[in-house]
């Protein structure tokens, strides 16, 4: 007799649900496919970016599912979504989404910075060491001297 589900899952879970239920965070399939598309039509200012972003070793992840969304770059250890934006984004509409998703992100626990697309083009530089500041520690302020004596 063949049953369509187990009746004790190996890896826990309920008896006769087949496993574990999906972790709520876990992205579906339907957006890992997605982004799997967006990754092999990127555009200039995406493709640009990424080659810089690579050489700086920073652990940093392109079309990254969270959630519902698809970012642009993530860095998962530092919470940071870096997004590019396009001329589509200038539409009220856009920014009102732009606006919700970045509330649902930061709510998720990440912080987001957006470059529009024109200035990742033309400086992407200032871009990268922008990043690349966000996700680099903060340096621990020093105590004031004490017990030193003026030398002046």
């Amino acid at each position: 007799m063949n049953e369509p589900h187990a009746p004790f899952p190996p890896r826990g879970g309920r008896a006769g649900d087949g496993g574990p239920r999906q972790r709520p965070g876990k992205p579906s399939l339907a957006a890992v496919a997605r982004a799997k598309r967006l990754r092999k039509s990127a555009t200039v200012a995406e493709r640009l970016l990424w080659e810089e972003v690579r050489k700086l070793k920073l652990n940093i992840r392109r079309q990254v599912p969270i959630g519902a969304y698809i970012a642009d770059f993530a860095s998962h250890a530092a919470r940071l979504v870096i997004e590019i934006d396009g001329p589509h984004h200038d539409d009220p509409a856009a920014k009102k989404r732009d606006a919700f998703r970045t509330a649902w992100l930061k709510e998720a626990g990440y912080r987001v910075i957006r470059f529009p697309e024109t200035v990742v083009r033309n400086d992407l530089y200032t871009v990268v060491n922008r990043i690349a500041a966000e996700l680099s520690p903060p340096s621990p302020t020093l105590p004031p001297a004490r017990g030193k004596a003026d030398l002046a």
